[in-house]
């Protein structure tokens, strides 16, 4: 129980400082032009994906949006774009287009579908000195007629959160994964968790309420309200469980982990933030501007997205997993496993996406796709907890997990005090004494 506990700590702290963007699954594609979606319908015709991967949008209905007179050339079969001093010319067929006379290679052509002209948006849109985006998650295509510094943006948004001090959050979580049955057929299982969290971040100290629906083999299966509390000090950290019965009452476990390596990630103080700040400047790339959505609130939210690559975790925890692995202790060798694929830096680059309130300049949302920063380390999770069999690896591997999560009350959270029931707690077995067993 207690490697189950830690690991579960672990990734929540993983989570509390690692978010990638949540990925949705509508098929309609939509144009954008400055936050307004350009209305399409039969008779005007719709966008789609060509053969070689490009949008392509109805010629008329996306130009005039945009702010463009527009013509058709029947003897050169061009569709004419005009806005302010630059004519733009799309050839039906061609692989180029015409910018005030001169000639521009693209990768795909205009066609005409149904009597109608479709465009490659994105050549044409460049052509007049606007900015073209694609937002994978929302499969939308985001054009902005005036530029917008999207790395300035998130970097203040980004530094403000840095100096938090507390803030409440509520999360919602959405797992899902193949589970074989007893005849060893594959059944769909889905989980949908509710979180809501108050952190504090200095002292490090964390309360975590949940409750958890889950959906196995068509039979629904609710997890009563759990509680959670974590703190840090100097020496490590301590994990407080508190599990409800069948009459709702909750009885208190806790996981003392003693090591001044891992406090020392987790402490928050200034050297720690303007260290990290370096650290995130030197990882982040391929910043994008997504456009304004307005929420229930009436808040104007910028949506930003960027990039990190995982090589930032051999910086942030390269020293550490060192030192771990290095050591005698039965839990620095699980906290070592794991580290070591963050710091391998074997996943890649992480997509990461915020929204920030135009008028406060602050982060208070954020969208999530987990799934391959769960399944790295579950996989080495699997190694902590035993052998396997190729159907439970199988069944991992298959793991989807996103999650959506709201910050409010930033530096404003009501302060707690953790329960003296949980204070009072015994302490789980240790990992060796539980290996023994």
């Amino acid at each position: 129980m207690k490697k189950i506990v830690f690991v579960l700590s672990l990734v929540l702290v993983l989570i509390f400082t690692s978010v990638t963007a949540f990925a949705d699954t509508t098929n309609e594609i939509i144009i954008s032009i400055d936050s307004t979606k350009v209305e399409f319908n039969d008779s005007l015709g719709f966008p789609f994906v060509d053969e070689n991967n490009r949008t392509l949008v109805p010629f008329r209905a996306a130009l005039e949006k945009f702010g463009a007179t527009v013509d058709w050339n029947n003897e050169s079969r061009s569709a004419v774009a005009i806005k302010g001093d630059i004519k733009v010319e799309v050839p039906v067929e061609q692989n180029y287009i015409m910018k005030n006379g001169e000639k521009i290679a693209t990768d795909t052509a205009a066609k005409i579908v149904n009597g109608r002209t479709y465009l490659p948006i994105r050549a044409v849109i460049e052509a007049f000195g606007s900015s073209v985006e694609w937002d994978q998650a929302l499969n939308t295509v985001v054009i902005t007629t005036t530029p917008v510094d999207a790395a300035a943006i998130f970097n203040e948004a980004n530094n403000k959160s840095s100096d938090w001090k507390n803030y409440d959050s509520t999360a919602e979580v959405h797992m899902s994964m193949n589970v074989p049955d007893d005849a060893g057929s594959v059944q769909a299982m889905h989980m949908k968790m509710n979180m809501f969290m108050t952190i504090f971040t200095n002292p490090m100290k964390a309360k975590l309420t949940s409750d958890m629906v889950m959906d196995v083999m068509g039979q629904q299966i609710s997890q009563p309200v759990m509680q959670m509390y974590m703190s840090a000090d100097d020496k490590g950290f301590t994990t407080y469980m508190g599990m409800p019965d069948s009459q709702g009452a909750l009885t208190w476990m806790k996981s003392t982990v003693e090591n001044e390596m891992f406090a020392m990630l987790m402490k928050y103080d200034q050297d720690t933030i303007e260290s990290n700040k370096g650290i995130m400047q030197k990882y982040i790339k391929d910043v994008k501007y997504f456009g304004k959505y307005t929420d229930d609130a009436g808040r104007t939210l910028l949506r930003i997205q960027y990039s990190m690559s995982t090589e930032i975790y051999k910086d942030l925890l390269g020293e550490y997993v060192e030192e771990l692995s290095a050591s005698m202790s039965e839990q620095d060798e699980v906290s070592a496993k794991m580290f070591e694929e963050l710091v391998s830096g074997n996943m890649g680059d992480l997509t990461f996406v915020v929204y920030i309130d135009e008028a406060t300049k602050e982060i208070v949302k954020y969208e999530m796709d987990l799934s391959p920063l769960m399944t790295n380390l579950m996989s080495r999770m699997t190694d902590m907890l035993g052998d396997m069999t190729e159907s439970d690896k199988a069944m991992l591997n298959s793991m989807k997990v996103t999650m959506v999560m709201e910050i409010s009350n930033v530096n404003k959270a009501t302060d707690f005090e953790i329960p003296a029931e949980a204070l009072k707690a015994p302490e789980m077995p240790t990992v060796t004494e539980e290996t023994a067993q």
